[in-house]
C-alpha cells in the first residue's frame, strides 16, 4: 500500500490576497505585484494546498464593498484556519520578543496561525513586517521555542517547490 503524498500547505496572507484580487492596477508597482501573484497561483495550482485564516478574512472584508467582494471571491472555498489559544499565545510572544512590532498584532497573528497550524509556507508581499530577512532568525527562534515549526516566510517572487521541506 502506497502512502499518499501530501501537498505543501501555503498560508495566503492578506497582502497576497489583495494583490491577487487586483487592487490599484493603475499603479505600475501594484500591477506588477498583481501579475506576479496571478502567475504564482497559476504555476502552483494543484501543487500546493492554499489556506487562509479568520484574520485574513477580517482584513480583506475591510474597505469599499466592491474591493472586499473581489478579495473574498479570491479565497472563496479555501480552508480557513482559526487563531486558537496556541496561535494567540505565540503571537503575543512574537510581539513581546521583538519578532514583530507591537504596533502590528495582526502580522504576528498571521505568522502564529501559519506556524501553529503547520503551514509549510507563509506567502506575503509584506516585506517590512513578515517577509523580513533581518527579523527571520528572531521570528524562527520564538516560533521554535513555542514548539512549532516556522513556515518559510516568502513573497511570490521566490520559487517555492524547490525550497519546500
Amino acid at each position: 500500500m502506497t502512502k499518499a503524498v501530501q501537498k505543501p500547505v501555503v498560508y495566503l496572507e492578506t497582502s497576497f490576497v489583495s494583490h491577487l484580487a487586483g487592487q490599484d492596477l493603475g499603479d505600475p508597482a501594484q500591477l506588477a505585484k498583481h501579475e506576479k501573484s496571478v502567475a504564482w497561483l497559476r504555476r502552483m495550482e494543484g501543487k500546493v494546498t492554499p489556506v487562509v485564516s479568520e484574520v485574513v478574512l477580517t482584513e480583506i472584508s475591510d474597505g469599499p464593498a466592491d474591493g472586499a467582494a473581489r478579495r473574498m471571491g479570491v479565497v472563496s472555498g479555501l480552508p480557513v484556519w482559526v487563531a486558537d489559544a496556541k496561535a494567540r499565545a505565540l503571537a503575543r510572544e512574537l510581539l513581546h520578543n521583538g519578532g514583530v512590532k507591537m504596533s502590528k498584532p495582526d502580522d504576528a497573528l498571521h505568522i502564529a496561525v501559519a506556524s501553529a497550524g503547520g503551514a509549510d509556507v507563509l506567502l506575503s508581499w509584506n516585506f517590512k513586517d513578515i517577509v523580513n530577512e533581518r527579523k527571520l532568525p528572531l521570528i524562527k527562534s520564538v516560533v521554535e521555542r513555542a514548539g512549532c515549526r516556522c513556515p518559510q516566510l516568502v513573497s511570490p517572487d521566490k520559487p517555492l517547490l524547490e525550497d519546500l521541506p
